[in-house]
């Protein structure tokens, strides 16, 4: 404890800084390439094309050239990131009453002091680190390493995706106590915590667009990568497109910090500071200046004397009292797997890019042309927005003809009371925040979309279902009938009829315009999970907890038949021709029920055609796609699984969610997948061919 009252008083400065670069770029590269791997932001390009073994490799490579002695400017362009990142994320505008983005109730007087203190301290300790001598944490005895900061890329491939989280997450912690932010004043402590990381990383995106030095040091150590993996970078201009997909997913690091920590930043917000940090406005200017009187001049890249120094730093074969460390480094270095000291030279070997089998969803043998040309669907897209459980999606349907299509709308209900509403031309590019409509009193469990996309459904916790006009997100109606929740809400074909399902155990029709009830159908025995209509809109099928299927007449409201199953029903979905219906229940499996005869006379097998098995937990949602034989599946167990409509069997299973997956989707092109889950995000899939 004295080394930290030591550390603040100013008297000394403490040694604990020493290594925080170390930790700061094995944060850095750790969560942008596996985080954004897992979260989906990295599945395109040609990272996305990476397996995870190789995606361990290129990330040992970035992070050792990273400690390497001789890339003291790149280790100086992460100390200028990061010093700027914490005063980004002080937020100094809020220092001074006259800024045009101050608070009511701004910071100033002791605050403001032990704010000034402790920032001088940090920053003199960092750049102080900038030209000490080099010395790896990895190498300090008696202390426990987090194999992401020191271990091979083979430790680091056998970590599960929550180890390698949580140990991502320590070395962020491990940084904030080096960083001593219990020094700071309270009121701003935990917004600090959640602000500074991104704020890095928003910085380094900045960095790599406008820094040569730092381009130009990632496309050396990924042509070191590419020398290995011919397969998968075999020309410059791959290496090239590796570096700008990282500059992108720095430059939205909403899109991969879910990793390791609650997304609760505004990107944006942080993106206008970092511009009035670089323009010298109000109360950001003050503040440097302040910190700069007692502090040296501030570290440039072009300062003579830091060139000096660094000219010194790099020369140097041996550092004082630490030559036997230095060996082990330079060592540790020459031989990890895929790592070659050589840069990437014009006459190395250039062979095609070979077709590779990605991770994510495995490709089965087959014989048949058809399972040769199976596609293999990955994650474009992570929409994020809500602040609690994603339990329900919806895909609008797309109007017009290929030359005047409607952007794709995808609409999700969450446990948070609100209803986010993206309209996307292109699924695939990051997003900023979507509409929302927040005006509602209890959570909501299900949305639908009206065929001619004008209408929005929601059935909501507090037993109402209610009206929304899409374009404007005016309500229009709060339906009220059900006495407990609305678990599930569904627009007839023709969008003039919705269908709601509740935990009272019926079905209510009610009419689109008016919002007049039509009908009440009785015949479950315990909630109502979930409804469809058949494609033609003369059925409504029904799946209940009571471990039944029904199937009514809509024109008639009478139930024509009744499927029995041996486990609560939690979601069904019917094939675009009405010919099988597709149950999801509680005991892992998903029921395939081949449907005979008149579908007007409920014709259905007495048990069903198939079951299909793969999930290790409950099945909470199905969904059948309206272009090809596909069926999604998502499930307690965090996975969603796809399956081939007509004989059963397993395409593949797409991996990103950390929590159960409560709903799946399919776009009306059936070119996309929407998938909503207790993470709290939406994420998208394509198939690739």
């Amino acid at each position: 404890m004295s080394e930290i009252v030591n550390d603040l008083d100013g008297k000394t400065l403490s040694n604990s800084n020493k290594s925080v670069l170390d930790e700061l770029s094995a944060l850095i590269w750790g969560t942008s390439l596996f985080g954004g791997k897992i979260t989906g932001a990295l599945n395109s390009g040609i990272l996305g094309q990476l397996s995870l073994a190789q995606l361990s490799h290129l990330f040992i490579i970035w992070r050792n050239a990273t400690f390497l002695p001789q890339n003291s400017r790149v280790r100086l362009i992460f100390i200028e990131a990061l010093i700027k990142g914490i005063i980004v994320a002080l937020h100094p505008s809020q220092f001074h009453q006259t800024d045009l983005f101050a608070p009511a109730h701004p910071i100033k007087g002791s605050e403001y002091s032990q704010i000034q203190a402790w920032l001088k301290r940090r920053v003199t300790a960092l750049r102080q680190e900038a030209f000490d001598s080099y010395e790896s944490k990895c190498w300090l005895k008696n202390i426990i390493q987090s194999p992401v900061l020191c271990g091979s890329a083979e430790e680091i491939l056998s970590l599960d995706i929550r180890t390698r989280s949580h140990e991502l997450q320590g070395l962020k912690k491990q940084i904030e106590t080096e960083l001593y932010i219990d020094a700071l004043p309270e009121r701003i402590r935990n917004d600090f915590r959640s602000d500074w990381l991104p704020s890095v990383s928003l910085i380094l995106s900045e960095t790599l667009q406008k820094n040569q030095l730092l381009a130009d040091f990632l496309e050396d150590e990924t042509e070191n990568f590419a020398a290995f993996q011919w397969d998968v970078l075999s020309t410059t201009e791959d290496v090239k497109g590796v570096i700008n997909q990282i500059k992108n997913i720095l430059g939205h690091p909403q899109n991969y910090l879910s990793f390791i920590q609650i997304v609760n930043f505004d990107s944006e917000a942080i993106s206008q500071e970092i511009q009035k940090l670089d323009n010298k406005d109000s109360g950001l200017s003050s503040l440097i200046e302040d910190v700069s009187k007692t502090n040296s001049q501030r570290i440039s890249l072009t300062d003579s004397k830091v060139e000096k120094v660094l000219e010194l730093l790099e020369n140097s074969q041996e550092f004082e009292g630490s030559t036997s460390k230095q060996e082990r480094v330079e060592e540790d270095l020459t031989n990890p797997p895929n790592f070659s000291p050589s840069r990437f030279s014009p006459e190395r070997k250039r062979v095609p890019v070979a077709s590779v089998v990605l991770t994510g969803l495995p490709v089965p043998r087959a014989e048949s042309s058809l399972n040769a040309m199976r596609p293999i669907w990955r994650c474009v897209n992570t929409l994020s927005g809500h602040s609690d459980s994603v339990v329900s999606v919806a895909f609008g349907q797309q109007n017009g003809g290929p030359e005047r299509r409607s952007p794709y709308l995808v609409v999700s209900g969450s446990w948070d009371k609100s209803i986010n509403i993206w309209q996307l031309k292109n699924l695939e590019q990051s997003q900023g925040l979507p509409d929302s409509i927040t005006d509602n009193s209890a959570s909501i469990y299900s949305v639908a979309i009206s065929p001619d996309r004008q209408f929005l459904a929601t059935g909501c916790a507090d037993s109402t279902v209610r009206l929304w006009h899409l374009p404007t997100n005016r309500r229009l109606h709060i339906l009220t009938g059900h006495s407990v929740p609305i678990y599930s809400v569904a627009f007839s074909p023709n969008g003039e009829i919705l269908a709601s399902g509740s935990g009272d155990q019926t079905i209510k029709l009610w009419q689109v315009s008016t919002g007049e009830l039509l009908g009440t159908l009785i015949g479950h025995s315990s909630f109502v999970y979930s409804v469809t209509f058949s494609p033609d809109g003369e059925l409504l099928v029904s799946g209940s907890t009571d471990k039944t299927i029904k199937i009514w007449q809509l024109k008639t409201q009478k139930l024509v038949r009744t499927l029995m199953g041996n486990s609560p029903v939690t979601s069904v979905a019917l094939s675009p021709n009405s010919h099988v219906l597709a149950s999801a229940s509680r005991d892992e499996t998903i029921k395939l029920w081949q449907i005979q005869g008149s579908a007007s006379d409920g014709g259905t097998r007495a048990a069903p055609t198939r079951t299909l098995r793969g999930h290790t937990a409950e099945v909470l949602c199905v969904a059948i796609s309206p272009r090809s034989p596909v069926l999604a599946s998502g499930s307690h167990d965090k996975t969603i699984k796809l399956w081939h409509l007509e004989t059963g069997e397993l395409i593949g299973t797409l991996t990103g969610h950390f929590d159960s997956v409560n709903a799946v989707a399919f776009s009306s092109d059936g070119h996309f997948l929407a998938s909503g889950s207790h993470d709290k995000t939406v994420k998208i899939w394509r198939p690739f061919y």
